[in-house]
């Protein structure tokens, strides 16, 4: 819900908490909430505490000023023991205000997780599945550019696919919007394609994964990034992708389809097993896109 809201306004998508929280796994959402769970168990235990508290002063100092033992205190300390009355009435009020308001918080970020997480397995994914079923699109998801592009200075989540022809294949980063914004990037100008990982537990796993410090997960330790460098307008440049709707196998994945992308572009060779061939010449499509022309 939270990437329906954003994704069409590029100043909200580029906010931090809205890339914290796209960026977060299942895992680490469902591990964020049992900890406000947890601590609003234990702030409720002593606000209750404090009410009850508050509410035993009170009656003790209500029966003390109705019994006969305050005319034996004088007026003024009867004047003293009012407003200590009405202190304990008005804590007693505000503490159960405070519970209510932070019970209804927590009720509110729950009812927003599980919507979230709805959405995402059914709307997002739906979203998806209609531009992968386009005959110029081989492959789509949603990541998290983080950044290289030179047109593109703001670190977002985004649409990628892959897409063009057989001889003239790219990478697309695109932005959602009524009329979505696309950056190429040619895979026939990319020099190398690398997954990285980062680690921060053990060691670096296979597929040539090295140690990196970009998007650590919360809980598994490790978030999978793909690097990609091409070379535009004379310059070497590196784009940085992670966070991909679908986790770490995702990311090895579309390592493996830019390389098998590129190398059917080189042979007009297909790659082995169920493979989607992108179209020998474009399509023309209805659909208009603003694309950067300085990489075309």
């Amino acid at each position: 819900m939270l990437w329906f809201l954003t994704k069409r306004n590029h100043r909200l998508s580029t906010g931090r908490l809205v890339r914290w929280w796209l960026r977060m796994t299942v895992l680490d959402r469902v591990i964020t909430l049992i900890v406000l769970v947890i601590l609003h168990a234990i702030m409720s235990f002593f606000t209750i505490g404090l009410w009850a508290i508050s509410k035993v002063i009170n009656l003790l100092l209500e029966g003390a000023s109705r019994s006969a033992f305050s005319e034996f205190l004088g007026e003024e300390a009867g004047k003293g023991m009012g407003f200590v009355i009405r202190l304990t009435n008005f804590s007693s009020g505000f503490l159960m205000f405070f519970e209510v308001i932070i019970t209804i918080a927590v009720f509110a970020f729950f009812i927003f997780f599980i919507v979230d997480l709805i959405w995402d397995f059914v709307a997002t994914r739906l979203d998806l599945m209609m531009m992968s079923a386009k005959d110029d699109i081989t492959l789509a998801t949603r990541g998290e550019y983080v950044g290289g592009h030179p047109s593109l200075p703001h670190s977002r989540f985004v649409y990628l696919v892959i897409s063009g022809t057989q001889t003239s294949p790219f990478m697309a980063i695109v932005l959602p919007s009524l009329k979505p914004v696309k950056f190429k990037i040619p895979l026939m100008d990319i020099t190398t394609t690398k997954s990285e990982i980062d680690n921060k537990f053990g060691k670096p796993s296979i597929f040539n994964i090295t140690l990196t410090s970009i998007t650590p997960s919360i809980w598994k330790g490790y978030r999978s990034v793909i690097n990609i460098d091409y070379v535009s307008t004379g310059r070497k440049y590196t784009i940085e992708l992670g966070a991909f709707l679908r986790g770490n196998d995702e990311v090895q994945m579309w390592k493996n389809y830019l390389v098998c992308t590129q190398a059917q572009a080189d042979t007009q060779k297909e790659p082995y097993g169920f493979w989607k061939s992108l179209p020998e010449q474009p399509i023309e499509r209805k659909e208009e896109y603003e694309e950067n022309k300085s990489n075309d």
